[in-house]
């Protein structure tokens, strides 16, 4: 079974492909440099900030990775 497709087709599908497997890797790549942090550093954190349960109706933003 052969299948026509036109130049310009093919390589946006290419384009698209490769671009989403690059977004894919860069984002774990991205989490895997995030440190972990002990439970002294999460008692520090949780001191200056307070619970996440005062910032429940807060609206955020999250930032693109």
């Amino acid at each position: 079974m052969e299948t026509k497709i036109e130049e310009k087709k093919l390589y946006t599908l290419i384009k698209k492909a490769v671009d989403e497997a690059l977004r894919d890797n860069l984002k774990k790549i991205k989490l895997s440099m995030i440190p972990c942090c002990d439970d002294e550093e999460i008692k520090e954190i949780k001191s200056i900030f307070g619970s996440p349960a005062k910032y429940k109706n807060q609206k955020c933003t999250a930032r693109k990775l």
